[in-house]
């Protein structure tokens, strides 16, 4: 097996006058002022103008790069070189486009080490990385789920013998039209400057092993989570606000308590109703039973007036004895009759009571019960079919940051700054 080494010599004759006009140019602008570095929530549009790259003369879709002019001044960063690394034509690049200038990155730079800094350069680079375009389909028949992901996926390119880490991938928020054909195009001190091609992804046959892995990756890594209320029977829909998931629920476990309630307040209201019917008919007894029993009364003392009167004149009877105890009888009886369904009537009025007291305590569990359920969520995964992952496309991709160095110390240090993604300020 053989390898060609490529090596270049940095050694350039004198300055052309396009070169000279060209750093003169560069070295005569001065960058406005600006406020710090927005925090990474921000989108590009966001950003104040200052803050905002702005590309020198964007190349035609498809059209080649032109050569950079040789750097003069700082010299170029370790391990990057003045040219884009020779490859194959088969193999796609893409360059992410820049979204903080040189100035922001540097504002970025003072406000998270906290001193001051006099720049010495700042340089752009481009370090090689991998971006997938790919979909992801779920489907899930038995709860109507069809859903389809386009996503773009960042991934770091493999050193050395290692495999691709697909698991560190960060998804981006860009569109594959959003991706730039060729580097930027800066003064001549400023680059663009380039890391070598990795050696796992430098050949389309690669980089289609590369797709390979990843669509094997996806297979068996990618799921859809969704949460699932199984005593009402609910789930999350893709794509559902919280919220709104949560007015879905509380609505169904208030029509589960009610028909709940519903249906026990009909059983115990039959119950009611006829206890009602019975202590109305016993009210009515009453009523009849205390007028026979006043009526019982007033004939016995009737009857002991008249048995007194014939005692007084004379006309003691036997009979009148007898009618006397009689009546006396009759009319214990009517009161203890009265006492019984009064006994009844209080039997009655009790139960009824108790059984609406019952009805009460009830639905105040049902409501409780319904109520603590809101929160007995599950989750459930749904994965990908075979045939429901497609890696469209995988292609070598060149991350742009800025290489600021400076002197801290008495020391000449550099720090690298990403262009492509908004920092995390605080």
């Amino acid at each position: 097996v053989f390898h060609t080494r490529w090596a270049m010599s940095y050694l350039r004759g004198p300055l052309t006058r396009p070169q000279v006009r060209d750093l003169m140019v560069a070295r005569q602008g001065t960058p406005p002022s600006a406020p710090a570095a927005a925090p990474r929530s921000m989108t590009p549009q966001d950003l104040p103008a200052s803050d905002r790259f702005v590309p020198a003369a964007p190349p035609a879709v498809g059209s080649a790069a032109a050569p950079a002019p040789a750097p003069v001044g700082p010299a170029v960063p370790h391990g990057f070189s003045i040219a884009p690394p020779a490859l194959d034509p088969d193999v796609t690049q893409a360059y992410l486009p820049i979204v903080l200038n040189d100035q922001a990155a540097l504002r970025y730079l003072i406000q998270e080490t906290r001193r001051t800094i006099e720049p010495e350069s700042i340089q752009l680079t481009y370090e090689p990385a991998l971006i997938a375009d790919y979909s992801l389909r779920f489907f899930d028949r038995k709860r109507s789920i069809d859903q389809q992901i386009d996503q773009l996926l960042l991934v770091p390119a493999a050193e050395g013998l290692g495999g691709v880490d697909w698991q560190s991938g960060e998804r981006l928020s860009l569109a594959m039209r959003e991706l730039r054909t060729a580097p930027e195009r800066l003064p001549s001190e400023q680059g663009p400057y380039f890391a070598a091609a990795p050696e796992s992804a430098n050949s389309a046959r690669e980089l289609k092993g590369l797709a390979k892995e990843l669509s094997d990756w996806l297979y068996y890594n990618s799921k859809l989570t969704i949460k699932v209320h199984n005593e009402l029977d609910l789930f999350q829909m893709p794509g559902e606000r919280e919220r709104d998931f949560k007015i879905r629920l509380q609505q169904a476990a208030r029509e589960q308590r009610d028909a709940e309630v519903d249906k026990l307040e009909e059983k115990l209201d039959r119950q009611i109703d006829r206890l009602q019917d019975k202590l109305r008919k016993e009210e009515r007894d009453l009523a009849a039973e205390e007028a026979e029993h006043s009526a019982r009364k007033q004939q016995e003392v009737i009857g002991i007036g008249e048995s007194v009167l014939g005692w007084v004149l004379g006309r003691r009877s036997t009979r009148s004895l007898s009618t006397a105890a009689n009546r006396r009888r009759m009319t214990a009886k009517a009161g203890q009759d009265v006492e019984e369904t009064r006994q009844e009537i209080d039997d009655l009025k009790k139960e009824i009571a108790e059984l609406e007291l019952d009805l009460k305590e009830q639905v105040e569990d049902i409501t409780v019960k319904w109520a603590s359920l809101l929160d007995n969520l599950d989750t459930e995964e749904i994965t990908p079919r075979r045939t429901d992952v497609d890696v469209r496309e995988l292609l070598l991709a060149w991350l742009p940051s800025w290489v600021i160095r400076y002197q801290d110390g008495g020391r000449s240090t550099s720090d690298t700054v990403a262009a492509y993604q908004l920092p995390a300020v605080g």
